[in-house]
């Protein structure tokens, strides 16, 4: 999703190196989450004995600078959710009951493909005549998720929100990125503007437009979907912490080196080489070093990020044990993979399969 930066530079994902395999910790910024907490304040909960609890305070939150680490917004927005008894605490129109997302989860993961899915997402959602009416419209090659407003909503945090959710929520289906060509938003930049680089994997973000809507190439709606129940119960185990994970954003040569690493790995659990790559594109390796260093990325971080995405996916089964995941990641001791995993996430693989309990 984001090009992976110092804590200054980069609003979503903050850390102290400037590659994937250097990163340190995930960081929110603390507008965002500050925006979250718009319904939270008028309801009757003591946010100040929350927010201690997950050892942060209010004026953490109103500093348009601060940073705050993932898994004490993850730790926040949890408790929130079952005290607000709302999956979007309280932001929409009427409470969205806690289980409804995993209620159509459950449904999506026995989709076909993920046109299927949002079939089943736009059903599903409108049933409910909660804030938004959801819409699925294709005009020639491109293909959009668009939302509809029905009734007021406490903050514009909760559009971001949703559509990050269902956006990444279907890429995960997939098990692969669903690269945005564009977000249409219908309210003005909100002080966490920039962020949007990194939330919508750097997709041109337009505002005050007459409507809510994410754009993709339409092929996307033919993609497979390769998850199971038993992987779905991981990833719902893990909520929201999914929403808040790097999925790298990238130019056409990072994604077509991705797709041949993927490729290969997907025929014998293999990671091919730069030569070899670099072989299959038709390029000379100096070449390709050159064309990924004006992505602002480089084979090893590719690789690395590949890498990444295979642990998180095997990571979802509860039955492969860690050293087994850490061999099929190209790992010889468990050791040095569970290191690289928590340079990745800030987390090692036990904490990130339990899904952070007790963080």
């Amino acid at each position: 999703m984001e090009q992976v930066n110092n804590s200054a530079n980069n609003p979503l994902y903050g850390s102290n190196g400037t590659t994937v395999s250097s990163l340190r910790r995930l960081t929110i910024s603390a507008p965002l989450l500050n925006h979250s907490l718009t319904a939270v304040r008028q309801a009757d909960i003591d946010l100040h004995r929350v927010l201690a609890k997950c050892q942060l305070n209010a004026e953490q939150l109103t500093d348009p600078k601060q940073r705050i680490d993932v898994d004490k917004v993850v730790m926040l927005q949890r408790y929130l959710a079952g005290a607000m008894q709302c999956e979007l605490y309280g932001l929409l129109h009427r409470k969205v009951p806690l289980g409804t997302f995993e209620f159509f989860a459950v449904a999506a993961v026995h989709c076909r493909t993920i046109g299927d899915v949002l079939t089943r997402l736009v059903q599903f959602y409108n049933l409910f005549d909660n804030s938004f009416r959801y819409h699925i419209d294709c005009k020639g090659r491109q293909a959009s998720l668009r939302l509809e407003r029905l009734q007021p909503i406490a903050d514009n945090y909760a559009v971001d929100s949703l559509l990050t959710v269902f956006h990444r929520f279907c890429s995960w289906l997939c098990n692969d990125r669903i690269l945005l060509n564009q977000v249409t938003l219908d309210f003005a930049p909100p002080e966490y503007a920039d962020e949007y680089r990194y939330i919508y994997y750097g997709a041109p973000v337009l505002f005050s437009r007459p409507q809510i809507s994410l754009w993709f190439d339409r092929s996307y709606l033919d993609h497979l979907v390769v998850q199971n129940e038993s992987r779905l119960a991981s990833y719902l185990r893990r909520a929201p912490l999914e929403i808040y994970l790097p999925l790298d954003a990238a130019g056409d040569v990072t994604i077509a080196v991705r797709q041949q690493l993927k490729e290969q790995f997907s025929r014998d659990g293999s990671l091919l080489g730069l030569d070899a790559v670099a072989s299959a594109l038709e390029f000379h390796p100096q070449t390709l070093r050159r064309r990924l260093k004006g992505e602002q990325t480089s084979f090893d971080v590719v690789k690395a990020q590949i890498r990444r995405d295979i642990a998180i996916h095997f990571l979802s089964d509860p039955d492969m044990r860690i050293d087994v995941v850490a061999e099929r990641c190209g790992y010889s001791e468990p050791s040095a993979f569970i290191r690289a995993f928590k340079h990745w996430t800030g987390y090692t693989p036990l904490q990130f399969r339990k899904g952070l309990v007790g963080v």
